[in-house]
């Protein structure tokens, strides 16, 4: 997924520990534009190598190696991770592109170069896909194996954006959280497609998470569910109402992302909803319905 530049990019700036959002405004341009580059779908303009040495403020020898992988990312197309026959079809369309007439080239331009929302991913929708069966308590306890990979007992509020941005790669190497523009999520607020490596958040709710929006954190919890236990689960039909909701990937997620912000072993200690939606980093409904679901009375 991420180019020679990205990967170089990616790590020079996590190794700084420094989030997209900051990189993109030092170089005074949206998250959504900051992460395109860095996962390759735009092109590295000319000085923006430059314009990221310095807004990283990287040595001689950093700079020097992110040169290099911007060279190698714009020379190289790579094709061995293809089958033969695909390859070969990569070279035959070389050799005959310039052959080819121009309303057969922008209808294949059209094809190829959709963007990732033509591809089949988990929508945020009140009927979710129909998927392998989760009860409550095996997302609950999913939800605790997460929380004790990334923090200690105690810690009552999830760091969500620092997992998925810092840390989680770290564990899963090849992930990436991609911030996209509005325009390109086409309505969603989160998407994880289907054997793709990454977790895609619409660039306002990736800022507003960093933020500490209750409801932003609540779509990064609910997409780390859908990457986590849907990312390989290739096309699903819809469930339909008569189906069990124990099934219905949506519901998984909602429930996961619920015991993710709040643990059940912290629910008691909060002196109400106010308090617990503050302590926990969630909206007051979202820790009315959790409080309630752990049978914790509002005091």
């Amino acid at each position: 997924m991420l180019t020679p530049f990205g990967v170089t990019l990616r790590k020079l700036r996590l190794d700084k520990g420094m989030r997209l959002m900051d990189l993109a405004g030092r170089l005074g341009i949206s998250s959504a534009q900051a992460s395109a580059v860095e996962i390759g779908t735009r092109t590295i303009q000319p000085g923006y190598v430059e314009q990221v040495v310095a807004a990283m403020g990287l040595s001689a020898e950093q700079a020097e190696e992110l040169h290099r992988a911007a060279d190698r990312t714009r020379a190289e197309v790579r094709v061995d991770h293809l089958p033969m026959n695909q390859r070969e079809l990569v070279a035959a369309f070389a050799r005959k592109v310039d052959e080819l007439p121009p309303d057969f080239m922008e209808q294949l331009r059209k094809k190829v170069l959709k963007s990732v929302g033509d591809d089949q991913p988990f929508r945020r929708k009140r009927r979710g896909a129909l998927v392998a069966p989760h009860s409550t308590a095996t997302l609950r306890a999913l939800a605790e194996q997460v929380r004790g990979a990334f923090v200690p007992p105690d810690c009552v509020e999830f760091p969500i954006m620092d997992v998925l941005e810092f840390r989680l790669g770290t564990l899963l190497p090849g992930f990436a959280l991609v911030p996209l523009s509005r325009q390109e999520m086409d309505g969603d607020e989160g998407r994880v497609v289907p054997g793709r490596d990454a977790i895609f958040l619409r660039e306002d709710v990736y800022e507003g998470a960093w933020r500490g929006d209750g409801r932003d954190r609540f779509t990064a919890c609910h997409e780390l569910l859908h990457f986590l236990a849907h990312r390989n689960a290739g096309f699903a039909r819809t469930r339909e109402e008569s189906e069990p909701m124990y099934r219905d990937a949506e519901w998984q997620a909602d429930t996961f992302a619920g015991a993710l912000l709040m643990s059940a072993r912290h629910a008691p200690t909060f002196a109400g909803v106010g308090d617990a939606a503050a302590k926990c980093g969630m909206t007051p409904h979202a820790a009315r319905v959790m409080l309630e679901k752990y049978g914790v009375r509002e005091m």
